[in-house]
């Protein structure tokens, strides 16, 4: 990168700071204008308090925000006078960004979940279906671990995602319309004590299958590993609003 390029890159920099700071500051002076005008109530106290407090959330969000740029802002800079270029800070950024996607492999801490169906043999008045594994029973697993906190979820090495189909298949589930028979081996990175207290607390989902005679396995790991997402792209329709657009 040439000098002027590099100067030219600075002062963009800094004008994206100081437009920020602007934007922060005008934000501030419009909220603070509070009008005390006529006789104040109870309610108009209240709806100050409300606007206030309301007021005070923004602009914590406004400098949380601004903090964050600057931080990326100096993670640009540093990256600039060490190897004259941006390039290495935006290439970590991307990284980041494609796993929070789910485009790339994470791991950490967790458990691993198996679910089989029951080799209890049965009764002449019990119903099959008892005994078998449903798509809405992987659904139901995967829904608790998503409410105790889990990060990342397999179904079968299988990444779910937030748009992920799980659907009955007959005697099998289809998953993003992949087929996938027994046994389940369901994977999720998170708290391992508080995600295995979750699924095995009493009255849990597991807690109902066992009851039905579904065989299941839960184990904490130290590590584990979930692939990235490899299927199709499902937004078809979805897309970025611009600045300025309201409709």
């Amino acid at each position: 990168m040439g000098l002027n390029n590099m100067k030219k890159a600075s002062f963009n920099i800094y004008l994206l700071i100081s437009a920020l700071l602007f934007g922060f500051a005008i934000t501030i002076v419009f909220k603070a204008n509070l009008s005390f005008e006529g006789i104040v109530t109870i309610q108009k106290l209240v709806e100050m308090e409300k606007e206030i407090k309301n007021s005070t959330i923004e602009n914590n969000n406004l400098v949380k925000s601004n903090l964050e740029v600057l931080e990326r802002v100096k993670e640009y800079e540093n990256g600039r006078e060490n190897t004259g270029s941006v390039l290495n800070p935006m290439k970590k950024e991307l990284k980041g960004m494609q796993m929070i996607a789910g485009l790339k492999p994470t791991s950490g801490p967790g458990i691993i979940i198996v679910l089989n169906d029951s080799d209890q043999e049965a009764g002449v008045n019990d119903n099959l279906d008892w005994f078998l594994i449903h798509d809405i029973d992987v659904l139901e697993v995967v829904n608790e671990l998503r409410a105790s906190g889990a990060e990342e979820i397999s179904i079968n090495d299988e990444r779910v995602m937030p748009n992920t189909s799980i659907r009955c298949g007959g005697p099998t589930i289809l998953i993003d319309g992949k087929r996938h028979a027994t046994p389940y081996v369901i994977k999720a990175i998170g708290d391992p004590k508080a995600l295995e207290a979750s699924v095995l607390a009493p009255d849990s989902y597991i807690d109902l299958l066992e009851y039905n005679g579904i065989r299941v396995s839960v184990q904490k790991v130290e590590k584990l590993v979930i692939n990235p997402y490899i299927g199709p792209d499902k937004q078809k329709y979805l897309k970025m609003v611009e600045d300025g657009e309201t409709k």
